[in-house]
């Protein structure tokens, strides 16, 4: 069975799944392919948009087949629609320019009547632009095209001065609002499926970056039955404090904590076995040290079954949790630490995943986490962009924040720059454990990406502390970030916090809502030297606690902060003394303004005919035409060869331009850069001089500069040499400098 349609069977076997256990799912369509909303699901209608860029400017008509490639602002859930003047039965197709939608929904068809007429397509689909296929003679007056989604808002927000970071919060935020809809999708082009480990981070998101809206499908995720046939350990991952209790702390929502404590305490005591096969904890490396994992995690559940059994009247529950408890602790560094990591003989190297759930589930004394952290943590990347959520709160709580967003910044280092405006479902586009193994498969928008929730809760330290928000704190753990402001949209309201620090000054600015308290920490570690804080201009701690401003008062002090109780209303904290203001990260160049030339008449040609590969059944163009389509998702491969010397990519402008600047990007088919490259121009297309430029590619985006060229035609040759991956060009672009 090839990979294609195992991950097809896959998605209906799941999907049936979905609809026998989560009332928020109905049957699939007869072809199996589509699972229908809920009814109740509230699907927002944006209406009818505009496009931001088209390939052809309309009113357009061609003697021959043609096709019109359309962009939005971004990934959404969408429905093509077209206005035309046409003779009767010509067929015209209206698909995404996401080839991935090809594994759930076909592309769709219409034919024609005669005269003037418009037609909306019937199913939505997901991607960041749309392709229509427009026989000879038919003439296209307006494209549009309509949004809908899950009915609720970005509230949340996340500005640094590192962009990076920001760039990561609102891809992650696009991410988590397209696999909302009728329940929490691990994407929504190629599965559509509600799998308790993309739910987990999913439903954690939604408490940082969306309105209250979106707790109805939290709710719903929560309530789900139990199914110990369908990856437990996913569903070990959720009965805890990362799934269960987090709702639970979120919301307040004592009912569904009282539906779920049976099942949930069943789950735990008598349906989950260790050790079983296909538990499915993490994709990422083949080393995947299970027997830890899975022990860690059943210690955070249970720890959280015995709050759940305290609050909801099973308090004789406590002595049997507590057994458990204590037998796992009493045993686990006997059975597998090993001098300087945890580890079990599952696995011949110690793997990042176990040993951070080991810090995370508390197992692991502090006593161990210098060793973990230099042994494993700086060492070994294992886990998934899934599972590096755990790493970086395991870093974090080890006050190796530093650390942990340039972990983060490393291991996003291909989706921070691209075009895309989500997330992807894998690093690098390398599928599963299969080491540096492209997959053109895996999704580009895949919910279980965990930057928003990270860098809102856990960097802007805002969390919390009694159920539904009475009581939070704010512990920030900046780390190298020198101002964060950031707003949460709590069930009590909006906070809003606005950091900034300089060699001198740490300013903390707090908006806090009514009924709540707060508890504002200020971060010893951000200081050599911390002498006195004020509160809206008076000195409250001088040393010691003074006191003196009505609302707030003493919350004590531990080894990471001096804490304050805020009572609601705007707070303005500073502290003085003397802050190392250094980054281990390397500053982002500052890019040089540049203008993008206009390619809607150039032409392209290669080295090789115009052709398809194989894609889930379905064949996909390579054309070269699609690398100046102005789309990303669609792109010029050669599919006769792998990468070899003097294939050839020629643009044609149409007229002498000024340009220094040409950028290749490939990122949907990511290892498909050139392995080294030369960049040729000519006035006529026939004379060629020598290279302006040479070099080798970057997976992704290959960005070429060179002196200032006054030419038509352009011409990249690849020089070099790879037996494993074809070359692509997914689009092209041509800059010169705005001052030119």
């Amino acid at each position: 069975m090839t990979k294609s349609k195992e991950i097809e069977l896959l998605s209906v076997v799941s999907a049936l799944l979905i609809l026998a256990t989560c009332p928020a799912a109905k049957a699939q369509d007869g072809d199996g392919k589509k699972v229908r909303p809920a009814s109740h699901a509230p699907i927002k209608d944006y209406g009818l948009k505009e496009y931001i860029y088209l390939s052809k400017d309309l009113p357009h008509v061609e003697n021959k087949f043609w096709k019109l490639v359309c962009q939005m602002p971004y990934n959404c859930q969408f429905q093509p629609w077209i206005q035309l003047k046409a003779p009767e039965g010509r067929l015209i197709s209206l698909n995404s320019s996401n080839p991935l939608v090809l594994y759930l929904t076909k592309t769709e068809k219409y034919q024609t009547k005669s005269g003037e007429q418009h037609y909306e397509a019937k199913h939505w689909i997901s991607g960041e632009g749309a392709i229509y296929t427009i026989p000879a003679g038919v003439l296209v007056e307006a494209v549009k095209y309509r949004e809908t989604g899950y009915d609720t808002k970005i509230a949340g927000s996340f500005e640094c001065n590192d962009n990076d970071y920001n760039i990561l919060w609102k891809k992650g935020a696009r991410t988590a609002y397209l696999c909302l809809r009728d329940h929490f999708y691990d994407c929504p082009d190629r599965e559509r499926v509600g799998f308790w480990g993309d739910g987990t981070p999913e439903l954690d998101q939604c408490f940082y970056a969306f309105d209250t809206a979106s707790h109805a499908l939290c709710k719903e995720l929560v309530r789900r039955p139990l199914d110990a046939g369908f990856y437990p350990g996913q569903q070990l991952e959720f009965l805890g404090k990362y799934g269960l209790w987090f709702y639970y702390m979120q919301t307040g929502d004592l009912e569904s904590i009282k539906l779920v404590y049976d099942s949930t305490k069943n789950f735990l005591f008598n349906t989950y076995r260790f050790g079983h096969k296909n538990q499915w904890f993490d994709w990422g490396k083949d080393i995947k040290d299970i027997a830890v994992t899975e022990i860690c995690f059943m210690y955070i559940d249970l720890k959280s079954l015995k709050k759940m059994a305290e609050l909801t009247g099973h308090d004789s529950d406590t002595t049997a949790i507590n057994k458990k408890l204590d037998s796992i602790k009493s045993t686990f560094n006997s059975s597998y630490w090993k001098g300087n990591y945890y580890m079990s003989a599952q696995v011949s190297s110690p793997d990042d995943r176990a040993n951070a759930m080991a810090i995370n589930a508390g197992l692991a004394e502090n006593t161990k986490w210098d060793a973990i952290y230099k042994n494993v943590l700086t060492k070994y990347q294992n886990s998934s962009c899934f599972f590096d959520r755990w790493v970086f709160e395991a870093l974090c709580t080890m006050g190796k924040q530093d650390y942990a967003l340039l972990r983060m910044y490393s291991r996003y280092r291909t989706m921070i720059p691209c075009s895309f405006t989500t997330l992807w479902e894998h690093y690098d586009r390398w599928w599963a454990s299969r080491i540096n193994a492209f997959d053109q498969g895996s999704s580009l928008n895949h919910g279980w990406n965990p930057p928003v929730l990270l860098l809102s809760q856990t960097i802007a330290g805002i969390s919390p502390e009694e159920a539904g928000w009475k009581t939070y704190h704010v512990f920030p753990k900046e780390a190298f970030l020198n101002s964060i402001k950031v707003v949460v949209p709590s069930i009590k309201g909006d906070i809003k916090v606005n950091l900034h620090k300089t060699t001198t000054k740490y300013s903390l600015g707090l908006i806090s809502p009514p009924n709540t308290k707060a508890i504002v920490g200020i971060p010893k570690g951000s200081f050599s030297d911390l002498t006195s804080i004020q509160v809206n201009g008076v000195t409250i701690w001088d040393r010691s606690y003074i006191g003196g401003v009505n609302g707030i008062s003493r919350a004590g002090e531990d080894s990471g902060y001096i804490k304050f109780y805020a009572e609601p209303g705007s707070w303005n904290f500073v502290a003085t003394g003397m802050l190392p203001i250094v980054s281990p990260k390397p500053a982002a160049a500052v890019p040089m303004a540049r203008q993008k030339l206009d390619k809607k008449s150039w032409t392209a040609t290669s080295s090789v005919k115009d052709s398809v590969f194989s894609f889930n059944d379905d064949k996909i163009s390579t054309e070269a035409a699609n690398a100046i389509d102005e789309d990303h998702w669609t792109g010029w491969r050669d599919m006769t060869h792998k990468q070899h010397p003097m294939q050839w990519f020629l643009v044609d402008m149409k007229k002498q331009q000024k340009f220094d600047q040409v950028v290749v990007d490939n990122t949907w088919a990511l290892w498909d850069s050139p392995n080294k490259y030369s960049v040729s121009v000519s006035h006529d297309g026939k004379k060629w001089g020598a290279p302006v430029a040479s070099g080798s590619g970057e997976p992704g985006i290959t960005t070429i500069n060179f002196p200032e060229q006054n030419v038509r035609y352009i011409k990249i040759t690849q020089t070099g040499k790879d037996t494993t991956y074809n070359w692509s060009i997914y689009e092209l672009d041509v800059y010169r400098g705005k001052n030119k």
